[in-house]
């Protein structure tokens, strides 16, 4: 009780900590203590694997967890994880932070933390524990300290630390634990066996079902050493060799699979019966400890899985691989991707690997999980594996879309280029040289001449009936428009738009939308292009991509409709974001004239050094880039802008809101500042800002310079 006393303590404390080696029985303990505390206090139990170093992932199970106990946890933070781990820590987390300020109190657990290897969870981690609400009691369990500020949290009193010493078991404790199993040893022996262990909880529980099967028990504690090298050679050498040959088999076979079931072991055995198998298996207290409370699932003991694998790879080597690959078809038939790609991976299933990772590319970045993606493609590093031409093309898209150089990107697709691969790819496209040509001019990576012809081939490749089109003409689209020829790029654009939607194509459609935006402004249709900005923004908006890079060119649309309406503060801050959001990919195309483009706002609203300093990186950014098409004139347009001498006095050529106009009436007419604030029903400090601003319009300083200028202008 003692130890639940302790776990409870951390209430009102920034973290509470459970950090011990493997085996010390962490997820005993907090699973004992949930099970006690349940009824008065929700708890969230999350799971860690190495898979959750993909930070998306990670936090979309937490979420998930939380929305259990929370319901507003989630409304807009889980959403906007789809714009990649890049914003995790600046986004997400005050989203999920705000979602929680009105949490009752509940206990958040994640278990194995140690196996989330990332920076970004790390960051992100400690801004929940600093900055989350006081009633969720944040609780990790890791075998290693976490890369956390735990020597500041716990100087100030903020830290509640379980560790090795207090889950060590006591000679009393292992005494009960042996009980329990059915284990009659004498005190003497109980306190040898506890001394040579260290009250280490995983190896009593293997002496504990081995001295089940002893004739000599207290032979069997003199001999026993607890460690973990022991152990492993006392079930190597006695128990697999205890078993009847059927059992052997069948643990060895299995023993590829993370989680056993009847269901599982059936399909990849190749044999029926497994449930009856596994809980015979259970009932001889052979290492399988139940994971569900049905007792349709288990895992065996980490200890006992590491033997079964190694002598499986050492007796019968040949299996192990055909063993996996139906493991892996048996995950993807359950819709477990993750578990399907890895036992792929695991068998060398090169085939099976690259159809898997290349179908299941485009929802994995739509949803944010590159890190899984490029998980996935490290895993896959043998020399088959890096010649592969599906998953060279799947490596050339990452590489784009990481921001990655652009001969980077060239070398993945002339290595697909170079396979032996024909037909269709397994996501669709109609072949490899049409994927290396979407590729080519979605990301440019030739520049914007080539990239027009690459659009075209792939048009010429892809039938009418492809879901890979959409790619093809948003690239032609692009292409043209960056050409400079935006009146031609209008045509293939609106043919994307009247093709069927899925939530899949949003970031395609979006892209589709703000560039026609963009095409409709240069003509000169104001309400066209606000009507389609607007449909990319709804669709942003609505699949949690405002915050990604994708939303680029729809706000460089929006603020080329704030310029048209003489706004040019709300031109800047849409310019802002523009260039916030496509720094991650710079150099790039996008970034460049987001850049140009906020670099002669910033000039117009007289910030000179601002516009400086964008024009500068626009053309650092150009440097790089080859082909950049007609953003170089636009470079040397913005270049001439910004070396004209500003002007102090005179008038801008900036048109007055309504709202001004009404203003400078009233002042024109001799009214006060209270005067035109009571008539116009606004605030006093409302009008003062009217008032610098249409000062600065006109290039005048005071009333009467207004005045004369208002009449110069018959503006009145």
């Amino acid at each position: 009780m003692w130890l639940l006393d302790r776990l409870r303590e951390g209430r009102g404390r920034k973290l509470t900590l459970v950090c011990a080696p493997a085996g010390y029985g962490k997820t005993t303990a907090l699973a004992q203590w949930c099970e006690a505390d349940r009824q008065r206090t929700p708890f969230v139990w999350v799971s860690a694997d190495a898979g959750d170093a993909d930070p998306v992932r990670f936090w979309s199970h937490l979420i998930a967890g939380l929305q259990a106990v929370h319901p507003r946890a989630g409304t807009a933070s889980f959403e906007a994880l789809r714009a990649g781990p890049e914003i995790v820590e600046s986004v997400v987390l005050p989203l999920l932070i705000d979602e929680l300020s009105d949490a009752r109190r509940s206990v958040l657990v994640v278990d194995d933390w140690h196996l989330v290897q990332s920076a970004v969870c790390d960051r992100s981690m400690r801004v929940l524990v600093e900055q989350g609400p006081p009633a969720v009691q944040v609780v990790l369990s890791s075998r290693s300290d976490p890369n956390l500020p735990v020597g500041r949290w716990r100087a100030h009193g903020e830290l509640s630390e379980v560790r090795a010493a207090d889950l060590q078991l006591s000679h009393v404790e292992a005494a009960s634990f042996l009980r329990n199993a059915n284990v009659d040893l004498g005190p003497e022996d109980v306190a040898r066996l506890t001394e040579c262990t260290e009250g280490w909880a995983a190896a009593l529980s293997l002496a504990s079902i081995l001295l089940q099967h002893e004739q000599d028990p207290h032979a069997f504690v003199l001999d026993f050493a607890g460690d973990s090298r022991h152990v492993l050679e006392y079930i190597s050498d006695d128990v697999l060799s205890s078993v009847s040959d059927e059992i052997r088999e069948f643990l060895l076979r299995s023993s590829v699979l993370d989680e056993v079931s009847g269901a599982a072991c059936d399909a990849v055995l190749e044999t029926h019966g497994s449930a009856v198998m596994l809980a015979e298996i259970e009932r001889a207290n052979l290492f399988l400890v139940p994971v569900d409370r049905h007792g349709e699932a288990y895992r065996f003991h980490q200890l006992f899985a590491d033997v079964l694998r190694r002598e499986l790879a050492r007796t019968k080597p040949e299996i192990v691989a055909p063993l996996h690959s139906r493991a892996s078809a048996w995950f993807e038939a359950q819709g477990d991707v993750e578990s399907a790609v890895a036992h792929a991976i695991a068998g060398r299933d090169l085939v099976r690997a690259s159809d898997l990772v290349t179908v299941h590319q485009r929802s994995l970045v739509n949803d944010g999980r590159l890190t899984t993606l490029g998980r996935w493609l490290e895993e896959l590093s043998w020399s088959e594996a890096t010649a592969e031409p599906q998953l060279a093309l799947v490596r050339a898209s990452l590489a784009a879309q990481t921001a990655r150089p652009a001969d980077e990107i060239e070398r993945w697709l002339a290595v697909a280029s170079a396979g032996s691969r024909s037909g269709p790819l397994a996501n669709g496209i109609a072949s490899v040289e049409s994927c290396v040509a979407i590729l080519r001019c979605l990301y440019l990576t030739q520049g914007v001449t080539p990239a027009v012809a690459a659009a075209k081939r792939a048009l010429e490749l892809e039938p009418p009936g492809s879901g890979w089109r959409r790619q093809a003409l948003v690239g032609l689209g692009q292409a043209l428009y960056l050409q400079g020829k935006a009146d031609q790029a209008r045509a293939p654009l609106l043919e994307a738009q009247r093709l069927p939607f899925a939530p899949d194509h949003a970031p395609a459609s979006a892209a589709v939308f703000a560039y026609l935006a963009l095409v409709e402004l240069d003509a000169g249709d104001l309400a066209a292009a606000r009507r389609h900005a607007t449909a990319s923004r709804e669709l942003l908006d609505a699949h949690g991509l405002a915050e990604s890079y994708v939303a680029t060119n729809t706000h460089i649309a929006l603020a080329g409709i704030h310029a048209a309406n003489a706004d040019v503060n709300s031109q800047v801050a849409e310019l802002d974001l523009a260039v916030r959001l496509s720094a991650p990919s710079r150099p790039s195309h996008w970034h460049a004239h987001a850049l140009l483009r906020l670099a002669s706002a910033r000039h117009k609203l007289g910030d000179p050094d601002a516009a400086k300093e964008a024009l500068a990186s626009a053309r650092t950014d150009l440097e790089t880039l080859p082909d950049p098409g007609m953003l170089s004139g636009l470079a040397e347009t913005v270049g001439a802008e910004l070396s004209a001498p500003l002007r102090h006095e005179g008038f801008y050529g900036e048109p007055l809101s309504e709202a001004e106009m009404r203003v400078l009436s009233l002042l024109v007419a001799g009214r006060s500042v209270s005067e035109v604030a009571r008539e116009l029903y606004l605030a006093p400090t409302t009008v003062k800002t009217h008032r610098r601003t249409i000062y600065r319009k006109l290039g005048v300083t005071n009333r009467q310079e207004a005045i004369a200028r208002a009449a110069e202008l018959s503006l009145v």
